[in-house]
């Protein structure tokens, strides 16, 4: 995805949605107060300012990420809920070391942009006191949506974005994968979970997102030949995205979404 304002708005919508499901998922995990943890890949912030949250002023969360404008973003959010016990590293993660060993490493959706899911996972147990937290939040985008009735449009773009990630060499079922990876990369057997998101309506903002997350996609899908200049209307599509599942008297359902954690080993 592309380091835009337009596109750094679509994950202030979508973190508007998964919120939740990661708040859920971090309390699960274990993150509470007094705990020092790393976001990986933070972006503009939503998954460290939960973080921040739950480690409370006892505790610190740092985020780390390449793009400098998304961590401007973060700060200030921050700052403005007043959790000065948060800080942002701008980095590129494969060369990232940090300082200290962190109680958490935190992630999510970053495994479907990679090649080499693993290898991240390793170096998310390596930034860990033994006997620390590895959490992982990951979308499988392989199609497995439940297909309705009456919704081509939902369909289409389901599936371009589908065959882009497939096309590129991406973590494409990352979500589903994340047991794997983990046993993988050495660690015990994890915790995990595997949930979609449903909803309907006509004031549901899945519309939006599905829409504008086509939008950024649009100048890769036909670069790589998946769609031709125009053919999907992403101007008009959050609309027909509405309307479409309206008619069809069907709800949205986004997903999988997979999620993984586990504390690393305590050795003697």
């Amino acid at each position: 995805m592309s380091h835009t304002d337009p596109e750094r708005r679509r994950l202030a919508l979508q973190a508007s949605i998964i919120n939740p499901h990661t708040e859920r998922l971090l309390r699960d995990a274990g993150i509470s107060g007094g705990m020092q943890v790393l976001d990986m890949a933070c972006g503009v912030g939503d998954v460290s300012l939960i973080a921040g949250r739950l480690a409370g002023s006892h505790g610190s969360v740092t985020g780390v990420d390449l793009d400098a404008d998304a961590l401007a973003v973060a700060a200030g959010r921050a700052t403005a809920e007043g959790l000065d016990h948060m800080q942002f590293i701008q980095a590129d993660l494969a060369s990232f070391e940090p300082k200290t060993k962190y109680d958490a490493v935190i992630a999510r959706h970053i495994l479907i942009h990679t090649k080499d899911p693993v290898l991240l996972i390793r170096k998310a147990a390596s930034m860990v006191h033994a006997g620390g937290l590895i959490v992982f939040q990951e979308y499988d985008l392989s199609g497995l949506t439940p297909k309705y009735d009456g919704m081509p449009l939902l369909a289409c773009c389901w599936n371009a974005i589908t065959a882009l990630f497939t096309e590129t060499g991406l973590a494409v079922r990352a979500g589903s994968m994340l047991y794997r990876y983990f046993l993988d990369a050495g660690l015990p057997v994890p915790e995990c979970r595997l949930e979609y998101m449903v909803e309907g309506g006509a004031d549901s903002n899945y519309y939006e997102w599905l829409g504008e997350t086509i939008k950024s996609l649009e100048p890769k899908l036909i670069a790589v030949g998946i769609l031709r200049e125009g053919e999907i209307g992403v101007e008009t599509l959050t609309e027909r995205l509405r309307e479409e599942a309206l008619a069809a008297r069907q709800p949205f359902v986004v997903g999988p979404m997979g999620a993984a954690f586990v504390r690393t080993p305590i050795r003697d």
